[in-house]
């Protein structure tokens, strides 16, 4: 019996149990669409939280106190120190962190507040969108001047470019008129979204108008050259700021873009966990195909008979059960690819990041996932009909 042969029989078996083949395609279809839509919709999401973290310019280095001793402070000279003396370093920025509020004529709000200095662009990366940065002769007068970005001025003015505007800060307890020189693309939107309202602001504002001394900072941020072993750089910073500045108290330094990658990790078991449900789903379907050509096998045990009694091959009736199994979970995964990316498509009118995502990939990759599991799952029966004797079916 020749192969074409087998595949007209195989239809016309599925054609002879319409409803039972329908089912069959059904359930894989459902099955492949939800593995679809999981594995993009993560995709997109793993993007989303990776977008989200490059927004607040996190990258290279962060050098902190872990166990502070008495007094002890980072300073600026000791940034300059690093940038001048370890060649690994690009750039180094101290940094001024406190909390406080944000005010105007109508709008008020809880804010953290960066202190940095004229590096600021160099050592995060932040998108400029109109103004300028920080200039060095206006940390040096410790003039009051702050950026903010464009999600806070939407916030505080209904528009993008607010540079000149005022905004009155209070920080420590004090209120100061500060004047918007600068404003930025939107920060930890992703972050917002969350944390909704109790995520606050970021104003940056010059470290010395948050230092109680001119030269205090609480960190220093620092920007490596490119290619940089990050473990190795943050080894030699720390040995040269206990060796040659002898900073007080126990000196921390970490890989701030390890927050991506520890971001990526979560994203990733997140996406395990979803994609282990939608396989769960796919490999019930892929039963029912089994099921359903078991009891096939059952119920046409005297045309199997009648089959091998005119000479028809073992090989042949495991073709016939094989070619049955591959194109019900064929079909059934080409219609699930389509809903899916038909579904997809419609989102990506709404979130264009997703048209983003290599959906000819996962609509080819899937039916032949399903093509190749309805091989598996359609031998055991091939195998039981194949092993009947004609004799006795008859």
């Amino acid at each position: 019996m020749s192969r074409r042969d087998c595949l007209r029989l195989a239809l016309r078996q599925a054609r002879g149990t319409l409803l039972r083949s329908a089912i069959c395609v059904a359930s894989v279809a459902v099955g492949v669409c939800a593995m679809l839509l999981i594995v993009c919709t993560v995709a997109f999401g793993r993007a989303q939280v990776r977008e989200g973290l490059d927004a607040l310019g996190v990258s290279g280095l962060t050098v902190y106190l872990e166990k502070p001793g008495s007094g002890a402070v980072f300073s600026a000279a000791q940034a300059d120190a690093l940038e001048e003396n370890l060649p690994v370093v690009a750039r180094a920025m101290a940094i001024k962190a406190g909390s406080g509020q944000f005010r105007t004529g109508h709008e008020q709000g809880a804010a953290v507040f960066f202190g940095v200095d004229e590096r600021l662009g160099e050592v995060m990366k932040l998108g400029l969108l109109h103004g300028s940065l920080f200039r060095a002769r206006q940390i040096d007068n410790a003039e009051r001047v702050a950026v903010i970005d464009a999600s806070l001025a939407q916030r505080l003015f209904r528009r993008d470019n607010v540079v000149g505007k005022e905004l009155r800060l209070v920080i420590g307890g004090e209120e100061q008129p500060y004047k918007i020189i600068g404003v930025i693309s939107s920060q930890a939107s992703l972050l917002s979204g969350i944390a909704g309202p109790f995520m606050p602001n970021m104003v940056y504002v010059p470290y010395t108008c948050l230092a109680t001394d001119a030269g205090q900072a609480d960190q220093i941020f620092i920007q490596c050259i490119a290619n940089a072993d990050l473990d190795a750089a943050g080894a030699q910073v720390e040995r040269f700021l206990c060796e040659r500045q002898q900073v007080g108290g126990e000196i921390a330094v970490k890989s701030l873009s390890g927050a991506l990658d520890t971001a990526d990790e979560l994203v990733g078991l997140v996406t395990l966990a979803f994609f282990s449900i939608a396989a769960i789903a796919f490999v019930i379907a892929m039963l029912g195909v089994c099921g359903s050509l078991l009891a096939a096998a059952d119920e046409r045990r005297p045309d199997i008979g009648i089959f091998l009694a005119i000479g028809a091959r073992r090989k042949d009736i495991i073709r016939i059960f094989l070619y049955q199994s591959m194109s019900l979970c064929l079909l059934g995964g080409l219609l699930g690819s389509g809903a899916g990316c038909a579904l997809l498509w419609a989102l990506a009118q709404r979130l264009p990041l997703l048209a983003s995502i290599p959906l000819w990939q996962a609509a080819v990759a899937f039916p032949a996932a399903a093509g190749l599991g309805g091989t598996v799952c359609g031998l055991l029966p091939a195998l039981r009909a194949s092993r009947l004797d004609p004799i006795e079916v008859m």
